[in-house]
């Protein structure tokens, strides 16, 4: 048989008995929900909201992480999009990152009640925010997005971050004073007396922010200020501050932000400093108060106060740490989940469940 035939005959049984697709080639069985029968747009929003990249990195220290990824997520999502009373919710856990205090709903149930309620605000969240929020707000998820009810497709924070600084480069001019500025315990200080309202008079969802509503109760209960430390809180704390925002704007004053991030960008020195007791005054305004200590002016252009960024920047990643940022990273393929979870729960920071407040007793400590 010569070679030429050889070759025919082997394209040929190809033909008929094609290859299995390579692992690469297949869909994961969790990329998405759709087939699941009663799944619907809404869950499936709620369900990327859960494992998009950005909001597992803010789960990282969250001990329910695991249930994130087991096969009944989805039944879950649709049992709790359907159910209409609020259920018993669990108390929150609570954890310390960079000296600061956060708290994680303390059960799967109500990290998936709390996300329905937040997707379900999203509508009013985007139509308050408007089409054009990007052009001072770089917090994800972007206006375009938001209005879509999704996360985006960036699924990096670093991403994001380059993005401000690319527009602050593109919009400073060389001499000028950049204020970098950042609330204080923005998270924690959100609670249901500012953040209730706001949605109201958005005119969201009345089931959803009634669900918010006792689930904040709830939290606030067990000495749990505020919106837990979630990507689908950052919604939230864009329309909180919608109005400081517009303060700024109404002041002349160009301003970005990235989460609780400010970035002022002024002429002078002189007019710097009166920037910084404008963004102050905007946030006391909204029951919010500026991290003066944490606050610095960059000369831009100038390489000290460039090196300095650097340094900041590193010291806030190196104080999240490295290993468990990548372990993270690494619960997107289903491969490496098996090594990575239990490695990401010896590795963690200590999480408490929070006791009621009139509780005498020490509040229980669990790994």
């Amino acid at each position: 048989m010569s070679h030429s035939t050889l070759c025919s005959l082997l394209t040929t049984v190809r033909r008929v008995n094609p290859e299995p697709a390579t692992p690469a080639t297949i869909r994961p069985r969790d990329a998405s929900p759709s087939a699941t029968p009663g799944w619907s747009s809404e869950a499936e929003r709620v369900w990327h909201w859960l494992r998009h990249p950005l909001s597992i990195r803010r789960l990282m220290e969250w001990p329910c992480l695991r249930e994130l990824f087991q096969g009944d997520l989805h039944g879950r999502i649709i049992q709790g999009l359907e159910t209409s009373a609020s259920p018993a919710f669990a108390p929150p856990w609570g954890f310390a990152l960079k000296e600061k205090r956060y708290f994680y709903p303390g059960s799967t149930s109500d990290m998936i009640a709390y996300h329905v309620a937040v997707v379900r605000c999203l509508p009013a969240i985007s139509r308050a925010l408007g089409p054009h929020s990007d052009n001072h707000d770089l917090t994800p998820p972007l206006a375009a997005d938001l209005a879509r009810g999704e996360v985006g497709a960036l699924t990096v924070m670093v991403q994001h971050w380059r993005r401000l600084v690319a527009t602050v480069e593109r919009e400073q001019f060389k001499g000028g004073v950049v204020v970098h500025a950042d609330i204080q315990r923005c998270f924690p200080s959100l609670g249901r007396d500012r953040l209730i309202p706001v949605l109201t008079d958005a005119g969201a969802d009345p089931h959803a922010v009634r669900l918010l509503d006792s689930l904040m109760q709830h939290w606030q209960q067990h000495r749990c200020g505020g919106v837990p430390f979630t990507l689908a809180s950052w919604p939230c704390v864009k329309l909180c501050l919608q109005p400081v925002d517009r303060r700024l704007q109404a002041a002349g004053i160009r301003a970005l932000r990235m989460g609780d991030d400010y970035r002022l960008l002024c002429r002078s020195l002189a007019e710097a400093h009166s920037a910084l007791d404008e963004l102050a005054n905007a946030l006391q305004a909204v029951g919010l108060t500026l991290s003066r200590q944490k606050s610095w002016f960059e000369h831009w252009g100038d390489r000290g106060d460039a090196r300095q960024r650097q340094q900041r920047i590193w010291h806030g990643r190196l104080k999240l740490g490295l290993v468990r940022p990548l372990l993270t990273e690494s619960l997107r393929f289903a491969w490496l989940r098996s090594i990575s979870l239990p490695l990401l729960k010896w590795s963690g920071t200590p999480c408490e469940v929070m006791t009621l407040r009139d509780d005498s007793d020490a509040a229980l400590r669990l790994k």
